[in-house]
C-alpha cells in the first residue's frame, strides 16, 4: 500500500477530516515565498480524491446507460415472446384442425411481421441491439466468433463491464411462413417455435436482471463519489472544481 492509499484508507474507514490528518504530520518550516508542505500535500491528496470522484460519477452514468440498454432488450424480447407464444398456439391449432388454416394464416403472418419490426427498432444511440446486420462497422462493438453476438465495453467505476448483445434477426424468416400451405411441415414449425421461445425467454430473463443490477451499481457508485467529494471538501474546499463537471456519455451516437 503506497502513501496515498494509506491516507485514503484512513480517511474512508475513520471518516476523519483530511485537514486533521495533515495537521498530525511532521513538516518542515516552509520558506515564506513557497507553499507549505501541508498545502502541497492537501492539493495532491484532494486532486487524487476529486479525480476518483469524477471517475466514479462517470461510471455511474455509464451504468445507467447500460441499465437502459438492458431494459430495451428485455422489453423487446418480452414483446417477441408474446408473439411467439401466440404463433405457437396458432400452429398447434392448425395441426389439430386443418380447416383453421385459412383463418389463422393471416394472424400468424401479422405476428411474425411484428417480431421483425421489433427487432429492427430495438436500438440505443444507433446501436443495433438485436440485429447483427447493424453491427458491422460499429466501432463501439466487438463482434464475437460466429457473428451471432457482440460485446460492448462499459466503464463502471474502477472496472470495465462487458455487455453482450445477442442476435435475434433469424426470427425474421418466420414472416415468410404460410400457415395455410399444404406442404408446410407443422411438426417442424412447432418444434422451431418452441426452441425460439426458450431462447427468447433466456434473453429476456438475463437482460431484465442486468437492467436492475446496473441500476443498483449506478446508485452505489454515486454514493461512493459523494463520500470522496466530501472528503476532498473537508481537506480543501473549492467553489469551482473542473474535475466534478459532467463528462458526457461514453456511448457515442456515432458509429
Amino acid at each position: 500500500m503506497d502513501f496515498f492509499d494509506e491516507i485514503l484508507t484512513y480517511t474512508y474507514l475513520k471518516s476523519s477530516s483530511l485537514s486533521l490528518l495533515l495537521d498530525s504530520m511532521q513538516q518542515q518550516t516552509p520558506a515564506i515565498t513557497q507553499k507549505s508542505g501541508k498545502q502541497m500535500m492537501a492539493e495532491a491528496l484532494t486532486g487524487r480524491i476529486r479525480s476518483d470522484s469524477s471517475m466514479l460519477r462517470q461510471g455511474a452514468k455509464n451504468a445507467t446507460e447500460a441499465s437502459n440498454i438492458a431494459g430495451i432488450v428485455a422489453n423487446s424480447s418480452s414483446a417477441i415472446l408474446t408473439n411467439l407464444n401466440q404463433m405457437l398456439a396458432l400452429a398447434q391449432e392448425v395441426k389439430a384442425d386443418s380447416t383453421k388454416a385459412a383463418a389463422d394464416a393471416p394472424k400468424f403472418t401479422a405476428l411474425a411481421q411484428g417480431i421483425t419490426s421489433t427487432i429492427a427498432n430495438s436500438k440505443y444511440n444507433n446501436i443495433s441491439l438485436l440485429d447483427k446486420s447493424g453491427w458491422t462497422g460499429d466501432s463501439r462493438l466487438t463482434i464475437n466468433g460466429g457473428g451471432n453476438s457482440a460485446s460492448l465495453k462499459i466503464q463502471v467505476g474502477y472496472d470495465n463491464s462487458t455487455f453482450t448483445l445477442n442476435d435475434m434477426s433469424y426470427l425474421n424468416s418466420l414472416s415468410s411462413v404460410d400457415l395455410s400451405s399444404p406442404t408446410l411441415d407443422l411438426n417442424a414449425l412447432i418444434s422451431n417455435l418452441s426452441t425460439n421461445i426458450t431462447t427468447a425467454t433466456i434473453i429476456y430473463n438475463g437482460n431484465s436482471a442486468l437492467s436492475t443490477a446496473y441500476a443498483s451499481e449506478s446508485a452505489f457508485l454515486v454514493k461512493q463519489a459523494d463520500i470522496l467529494t466530501k472528503a476532498a471538501e473537508d481537506a480543501m474546499p473549492s467553489e469551482e472544481d473542473p474535475l466534478l463537471r459532467d463528462l458526457g456519455s461514453i456511448i457515442s451516437t456515432t458509429s
